[in-house]
């Protein structure tokens, strides 16, 4: 389901998903904790209206920092277990990563900072002399009152809450960040999964002994972010050691541009490298070759239609920063090089089932049909790589 745009901030967008309905139903459902009539129900609605803003704040506070840094964020999603921010890529370093994580309870701590002046205010003004007859007589009415309370407590708990040391919280990612200080940030990650879903039989069990079924629903929530978070970890360092030259497609050396246009088209229509004696010259885009020989343009020459712009890759670039850069620029095809002459051209179905094969792990397949044109030495390397990310 599309989520909807709510607005931007700093550049980044403010969604909120189809699910957060569930939000609104909840209150409707529980509309009689602050009394009855539609005042109440008004009040709850506000109530939650501002619970989620603190969680946008939350959100913006990883945002900023994470753009502080120089990583795009791309926009901010709310969903009924709360927000998520879409950042780019996470950051490797550790001490980056620990800033990042500790901007977003650095928010609702300054909140609640800044509520508690105003809840004093207040209970001065109405002559509460105790902390415990102020909140037995404000907490389950309806007012300015237990609206401040409420705000306090939620940002303290989202606080608690996320820096609770379970993967991929807050708390989790600082655990991780500085396990990575010590040791391999792979077996930091595996430490801070277990980590996490460790907290989240907890949370579960709680839940369930509670009677408060919101819990096991943040539990497993939890657990499978933990794992994916894992995996995710684990493909990206694989990725990392990974060299593009190593899986790039010859294609027949390229094509020239003083070849005709019809020419382009043996083997079957593709993405072709346009080569000069070996140099990338151009790039010829399959949907363009197909269009231009539509338009009657077969007379015409490689040259007159290809594209100048060159984005190459060396071969020693890691699939990972390659994968990124296409994300980047929106290209399909990159060509291959080694010292600035042409090894091959990489896209990104064959970068797709390089992750599909990473991820499916040894024993799924053979070799061959991943690597039709690698060496035995290059996916003797590949298996290593696979087995130390398992």
């Amino acid at each position: 389901m599309r989520s909807l745009t709510l607005g931007r901030v700093q550049g980044i967008a403010i969604k909120v998903h189809p699910t957060f309905s569930l939000v609104l139903l909840w209150v409707l459902l529980d509309r009689e904790r602050f009394g009855t009539g539609g005042a109440a129900f008004l009040f709850g609605l506000l109530l939650t209206a501002l619970v989620f803003g603190c969680v946008v704040l939350h959100e913006l506070g990883h945002s900023v920092m994470a753009m502080q840094y120089g990583f795009r964020v791309h926009d901010i999603t709310l969903w009924p277990m709360g927000g998520v921010a879409r950042v780019e890529n996470m950051p490797a370093r550790p001490m980056t990563e620990m800033v990042i994580a500790l901007a977003g309870p650095a928010v609702n701590v300054a909140i609640a900072v800044g509520i508690i002046p105003l809840l004093a205010l207040y209970a001065v003004v109405h002559g509460h002399t105790s902390v415990g007859e102020f909140v037995s007589e404000t907490a389950m009415t309806a007012g300015v009152g237990s609206l401040l309370l409420y705000l306090l407590l939620i940002n303290v708990m989202l606080v608690a809450f996320n820096m609770l040391p379970a993967f991929p919280m807050d708390g989790g990612r600082v655990l991780r960040a500085g396990l990575t200080l010590l040791t391999d940030r792979n077996v930091a990650t595996r430490v801070a999964v277990w980590a996490g879903q460790a907290v989240s039989v907890v949370i579960i069990l709680l839940g369930l002994y509670l009677r408060e079924f919101t819990l096991p629903l943040v539990g497993a929530f939890v657990i499978v972010a933990a794992r994916a978070e894992g995996r995710h970890v684990r493909l990206e360092s694989a990725m990392r050691r990974l060299h593009v030259g190593q899986f790039a497609l010859w294609d027949f050396g390229g094509i020239a541009p003083t070849r005709p246009l019809t020419y382009a088209l043996r083997g079957g229509p593709r993405d072709v490298v346009v080569t000069d004696e070996g140099r990338v010259v151009g790039m010829l885009w399959r949907a363009q070759l197909l269009q231009d020989l539509n338009g009657g343009m077969d007379v015409h020459t490689v040259g007159d239609v290809m594209d100048r712009e060159i984005v190459s890759v060396d071969a020693q670039q890691s699939m990972f920063d390659v994968q990124q850069l296409m994300h980047r620029i929106d290209r399909w095809a990159l060509p291959v090089t080694e010292e600035g002459v042409y090894r091959g051209i990489f896209t990104a179905d064959r970068f797709v089932h390089v992750y599909r094969h990473l991820e499916s792990g040894p024993g799924r397949g053979k070799l061959s049909t991943v690597f039709g044109h690698a060496s035995q030495v290059v996916g003797n390397r590949f298996w290593e790589v696979v087995r130390s990310c398992r």
